[in-house]
Parts: structure tokens; sequence; C-alpha cells
């Protein structure tokens, strides 16, 4: 459980040794005097409540935005005595995970790739770890490995994810854990298994979602794929998958996308973009 938080977090990563990036834990009624501190040193900084998820509650604060006495506004998230994290704001390239498993014969990692957020937000996923990331793959899986056998250590067995950030430099910073199935679990079995039977079994995949200029049905959608040759194909293994049923507004699709490499995945998800018309941004 105390992997699962920011706070708890830091302290284990810190002990098996990842880079993590400059930051105090601090109780919420000292983060301004925390960010003030940080703010000497870097531009920005990001507050981060100790249990959130998905972005929520985190704050980007500039220099500017704490002069003439301005005060530090905060989330409700985590009641008036909460612990919080305060890190430097690093100038992100690509956020980047790694999920593995610890099991009897030791920790193994089962998938890695790059996060798609907005604004600390998670919207899609990307596996394997596209080019312009691919370099920091082995230092992933050493720290998620690290990390695994801390989790033995304290009698823990099953699935748990290590996110990171890549900075400017092309340098990787461990962000955080979440020590059960995440959001990539389920939909990595779904590929997995649909493309067992494939030519290449292990292709490369995508998580995304888009929003339609019109309503449709799931019919109608399904149609439009398969006249464009963009439905899933169990024989090659490639393909679209709308793998969350029709939205009930008929506009908010999410959908998995399977192809050989990381490339022809992003080819297909801007033909896919064309097909069903999805509202740019």
């Amino acid at each position: 459980m105390l992997l699962n938080t920011k706070t708890g977090f830091r302290e284990a990563a810190g002990h098996v040794g990842m880079r993590l990036p400059a930051g105090r834990m601090c109780r919420r009624a000292q983060t301004e005097g925390v960010a003030r501190e940080l703010l000497r040193d870097h531009e920005r900084v990001v507050v981060k409540p100790d249990r959130s998820a998905g972005g929520h509650g985190m704050r980007f604060v500039s220099r500017d935005d704490l002069r003439g006495g301005a005060g530090l506004p905060l989330d409700a998230v985590g009641g008036p005595d909460g612990r919080w994290v305060v890190e430097e704001c690093l100038p992100v390239t690509a956020s980047v995970s790694i999920q593995l498993e610890v099991t009897a014969s030791g920790t193994h990692a089962l998938f890695s790739g790059a996060m798609r957020t907005a604004r600390g937000s998670f919207t899609g996923y990307l596996s394997p770890l596209p080019p312009s990331c691919a370099h920091v793959a082995d230092e992933l899986e050493e720290w998620g490995k690290a990390l695994g056998r801390h989790l033995s250590d304290h009698g823990y067995a099953g699935p748990f994810g290590l996110d990171g950030l890549v900075d400017a430099e092309g340098v990787v910073y461990a962000s955080e854990s979440n020590v059960r199935r995440t959001a990539t679990t389920t939909p990595h079995a779904m590929v997995t298994r649909l493309t067992a039977g494939a030519a290449a079994p292990h292709p490369a995949w995508s998580l995304s979602r888009g929003r339609t200029r019109s309503a449709m049905g799931f019919e109608g959608a399904l149609a439009r794929l398969r006249a464009s040759r963009l439905a899933f194909d169990p024989d090659r293994g490639e393909g679209v998958v709308l793998y969350a049923d029709a939205p009930s507004d008929g506009r908010s699709w999410r959908y998995a996308v399977t192809a050989g490499s990381a490339r022809h995945v992003e080819e297909r998800e801007a033909a896919l973009a064309e097909v069903l018309e999805f509202e740019e941004g």
C-alpha cells in the first residue's frame, strides 16, 4: 500500500537506487514553503498529493505563480494534514512505464511502453517503447526488477508497474509505482490473446481514444473500419479493435491498434482518425 503512494514510492526508490527528480516530502501545511525553497534552484516545480491517480490534484507551479505573496491553492485531496511531494518540474519529452510481475521464481518484465498524457493524466499508451526513448528500456527494467525484489522481500507476489519521465537530454527519472493491475494490463492481455495465432505473435500495440465529429453506432463504426481495411484481422494479427463497445454518446471511442512496429501503429492511428472523422486535439 505504501508503494501506491507518492511518498512511499519516493522512499523505496531512493533505497533501491533509482534516479529521482530533486524534491522533498512534506505535510500539506508545508507545501508552499517547500515549493518556494525549490523554486530558488528550479524554474518550475510540480506539487503532488500522496494519494492520487490520473494526475488528480497535481499542481505545476512557477516562480511567477508565487510572486507578490500569492498563495499556493491545493486540491482538498488528502485532507488538512495529508502528505505531499514537491519536485522539480523536468523538461519532459516522454512518459514511460514498464509492467512486471513478482513470482516465486523472481521478478519478470512483461512489457514496456510510452504513456500518452495530458497535464499528468493518462490518455493512452504505445508499446514497445518508440525509437525516441527506446534507449531507456534497460535502465527501466533494471529499476523494475530491483523494486520487484524489494516487494518480494516484503511478501508481495503479483503484478506491478513502474513509471518514469525522460527529460530533454534523454535521461530517465523514476516517478511512481502502481502495485496492482494497471490501465494497460487488461488491454495487453487482450492483444496477446488476439495475436497468439498470427504470423507475428508479439506486435506493437497502442491504446487511445478519439471523439468523432458526429455520433454513430457500433455497426456503423465497424463498417467504416472494414471498408478501409483497418478492422482487426486475426490472420495477420493487425488492425483496430474497438474494445470498449459503443460509447453512450456515440462519439467518444476507445480503441486499440496492433501492427508489426510502432511506426506502423502510428500510421494506422492516423488513418483511423480520418476514417472515423475524429475531432482534432
